[in-house]
């Protein structure tokens, strides 16, 4: 009791706070892209030199933009497919209290984020919808954007797992930007990012804590239960059969006695299934094979063989095997699409004020600053701290290591570091202002029907606590080993 009434008070006063003065994602974006523009004038950039510095990043990121916009689709799909969503609905009925219902929303979605951020993304917001209908059926008062932002976690854990973009982006030398030093244009395997003692256990601490900070702020009063309508769609959700013949993909003719051939092909299952032979091999080949254009070798990599693109391949083939017919999947992706427009729409922004951060030197400028400040034992955490910051001004992992890497990994060295030590950096400070960054949660707050000022007051006490669980552990296993 003592632990979970202050935790309770102090996720009620943010919550109060973030219902006042949080709005809107776009709007956010405006006044950061404003803020960044005002800084690098003042720093001493001129006004045209501003403009072309915003004008750059826009389009240099726009095929991190794709990849991205492609892994979130694909995680959608698989996330909404019905083998999932079963499984889902399953294990959404076994909370039996408040706390149990937003632990139990935290701890899945943030385990599903170290295998793929979209995934946990998209499987956070249903697990809030459905732990919260099967609690109304059971007669528990559980606060439904309390489970929302416990869903919204898996965005504070992501780095640390398997689609850790900094990370997979330093295990292909061809990704490896030409302005990062020479001494790491090789690559640094996965080994020493992922796999380092600070990483896991920074994971692992994350993965324990988390959830029961979250849990602990349910409020007594004023309960916000799941909304009416989500819960008809719900019900009716679970009382319709998914059909088990071939439909027509017009369904504005009803009447119409047999399918055409058209309708046919669209839902074959063996054209669906045929075509995944393509993503898989493409694993394949990255992951096992050795370059070789006149026959198969195989000669396994393991974790040392993950990209980026390689992941979007393996994430594509669930898609299309799980939902098996190609009009299935052609209409889920259509859903898809709508979940993560807002994501799509704002991208260029970020990458805007990404390239402002980057050619005119503000990024530069702010890192030298902090590290002027720093020793080599409080390097880590002051790290930690810059990359944070930034993440609030380039909301995304893949993006911001390309405009800050460079950066981090010449002062690690200067501090006497190897260059894996700027990457679990990154991977640790980047994901924790997303708790107060409300840009990846678009997707989220579309499929839960609310508003970002409705989680970020919750989720911005878990930052603070991830904040000191991440920086004790680089102090103990980097700045003091």
């Amino acid at each position: 009791m003592s632990f979970i009434d202050p935790v309770r008070r102090l996720g009620e006063w943010f919550s109060d706070w973030s219902l006042r003065y949080i709005p809107d994602p776009y709007v956010i974006g405006i006044l950061l892209t404003l803020l960044t523009v005002a800084s690098a004038l003042v720093s001493g950039s001129a006004p045209k030199e501003t403009m072309d510095a915003w004008y750059t990043g826009v389009w240099t990121l726009l095929p991190f933009m794709a990849t991205l916009s492609v892994m979130l689709m694909a995680g959608d799909a698989i996330a909404k497919s019905p083998s999932v969503t079963h499984a889902l609905e399953r294990i959404a009925s076994i909370p039996n209290s408040p706390f149990v219902a937003v632990w139990f929303t935290a701890f899945v979605a943030m385990v599903t984020a170290l295998v793929s951020w979209a995934i946990g993304l998209i499987v956070g917001a249903i697990m809030a919808r459905r732990v919260a209908y099967e609690c109304r059926q059971k007669g528990i008062k559980v606060h439904y954007p309390l489970l929302a932002a416990a869903g919204y976690t898996s965005l504070m854990i992501f780095h640390s797992g398997l689609s850790s973009s900094a990370a997979l982006i330093m295990t292909d030398p061809s990704l490896i930007p030409a302005s990062f030093p020479a001494s790491v244009q090789n690559g640094i395997p996965l080994s020493e990012t992922l796999g380092s003692t600070a990483n896991l256990v920074s994971a692992g601490l994350l993965l324990t804590v988390i959830p029961v900070v979250m849990a602990a702020m349910h409020p007594k009063d004023e309960i916000r239960e799941l909304p009416g309508e989500i819960r008809s769609e719900i019900k009716e959700n679970l009382e319709s059969e998914p059909p088990t013949e071939t439909q027509p993909e017009d369904t504005a003719f009803p009447s119409r006695p047999t399918l055409t051939f058209a309708d046919r092909l669209n839902n074959s299952q063996l054209l669906g299934l045929v075509i995944a032979i393509f993503p898989l091999y493409y694993v394949i080949n990255t992951w096992f094979l050795v370059s070789d254009p006149s026959r198969f070798i195989f000669q396994p990599g393991g974790l040392s063989k993950l990209t980026l693109n390689s992941i979007n391949a393996l994430f594509l083939f669930f898609a299309i095997v799980l939902w098996k017919r190609p009009i299935n999947i052609v209409n889920q992706m259509k859903d898809s699409v709508k979940n993560i427009s807002g994501i799509i729409f704002m991208f260029p922004f970020y990458a805007g004020i990404a390239g402002l951060l980057t050619n005119t030197g503000l990024a530069q400028q702010f890192t030298e600053v902090l590290a002027t400040v720093a020793t080599k034992e409080t390097w880590p955490v002051i790290g930690i701290l810059i990359s944070a910051i930034v993440n609030v001004f380039i909301p995304s992992g893949g993006g911001q290591w390309v405009a800050q890497g460079p950066i981090l990994i010449e002062t690690s060295q200067q501090f006497g570091y190897e260059p894996w030590v700027a990457v679990v950096i990154e991977i640790l400070g980047d994901p924790l202002t997303n708790m107060i960054q409300p840009f990846w949660a678009i997707p989220l707050l579309a499929i839960a029907d609310l508003r970002a000022r409705d989680i970020i007051g919750y989720t911005a006490v878990a930052m603070v606590v991830g904040l000191l669980l991440v920086s004790a552990t680089v102090t103990v296993f980097i700045g003091l080993a």
